[in-house]
């Protein structure tokens, strides 16, 4: 591993060490309340169910469906083995390999006659499809619990920001799944020479691929759709767990997609300690405390059975005869640098 990536990857231990250690320090972290899955065995069920049934198996099935729909041959076995062992990597390799690389390197082998550069899309497409399900579950919840949320003023530049996202969502898939008569009109857009246009215009030929294939594109979302659903209704489980008194649905059901936006940000493994903070402040904002606990439980479950991820990676080393495998994934780490 590069001296660089080694120190990229410290540096951010650190910094989410320091977040947190600052956290509990101010009384707002209480780890303490771990021991909830030991004291109460219905809320370590829960958290394993949705594990089990949302990552795992709705999310291999999102995944599978993206690459199947893109033309890649994958089992529903092996989908499962790469999803686990992805969840590994994300977790133990933050910032350095990570498991979406691992994930490409095997479809890519398993693919040979397949272009590897949509393979590549395809993980980062499962991302996409995954933060749009949950901007779009958490704008419903929005719009039916509207009586309770709209007495909180300090919500409505978050309303206002995940209308203007979920809307964003709802254009970019019409315009790239869209059969044009002629040129695509947003081509000639994206040859303008504006900050982040590069990345967004290979999202968008990556999901013109789909335009023949347009059912992948609508199962996927579906996908994530019940999976945003479970992981909402995890995390408003741990709120009755740890707050003195139930809260209201509609406001943590609009701070959530927020919360877990911060978490999507490469800047701590995990969003550890930069989530806490945020789910800290966004509690404050509907009134509740303990945001950072909340989203600690949440968090650290999930982490935690991600380690389980270990089992499958060990099963796919079956082949003596394949590629090496370090040398191949630092060449399909090459390769996915947008």
């Amino acid at each position: 591993m590069p001296f660089r990536t080694i120190m990229v990857t410290l540096l951010k231990l650190a910094f989410a060490v320091a977040l947190i250690l600052w956290l509990i320090e101010s009384g707002q972290l209480d780890f303490l309340q771990m021991r909830k899955f030991i004291d109460e065995k219905e809320l370590l069920l829960a958290t394993i169910a949705y594990f089990v049934l949302g990552p795992i198996a709705l999310g291999t099935l999102r995944w599978k469906t993206l690459l199947q729909g893109a033309g890649y041959r994958i089992a529903w076995k092996r989908a499962i083995q790469l999803q686990m062992t992805g969840f590994f990597f994300n977790t133990v390799m933050p910032g350095a390999v990570g498991g979406d690389i691992i994930k490409i390197a095997y479809v890519i082998r398993d693919n040979r006659d397949r272009p590897k550069t949509q393979a590549m899309m395809t993980v980062l497409l499962d991302r996409i499809v995954g933060l749009s399900g949950l901007f779009l579950v958490g704008w419903t919840m929005i719009m039916i619990n509207y009586q309770q949320i709209v007495v909180l003023p300090k919500l409505w530049p978050i309303i206002t920001m995940m209308s203007l996202i979920t809307l964003g969502f709802v254009f970019f898939f019409t315009a790239a799944l869209y059969h044009y008569q002629g040129q695509d009109p947003f081509s000639r857009l994206f040859r303008l020479r504006i900050p982040g246009f590069s990345l967004i215009e290979k999202l968008y030929n990556a999901l013109r691929i789909y335009r023949y294939a347009r059912p992948a594109i609508l199962k996927s979302i579906g996908f994530s759709l019940a999976i945003q659903v479970g992981s909402l209704m995890l995390f408003y489980f741990i709120c009755l767990k740890i707050l003195p008194a139930a809260p209201h649905f509609g406001p943590i059901a609009a701070i959530f997609p927020v919360g877990m936006l911060t978490t999507a940000i490469p800047i701590t493994p995990g969003g550890l300690g930069v989530g806490h903070v945020a789910f800290d402040s966004l509690f404050n904002m509907i009134r509740l405390d303990q945001g950072a606990t909340v989203f600690n439980l949440f968090v650290l479950s999930q982490l935690f059975l991600n380690l389980l991820g270990v089992i499958p990676y060990l099963s796919l080393r079956r082949h003596k005869q394949e590629l090496n495998e370090a040398t191949f994934i630092e060449k399909t780490s090459a390769m996915t640098v947008l």
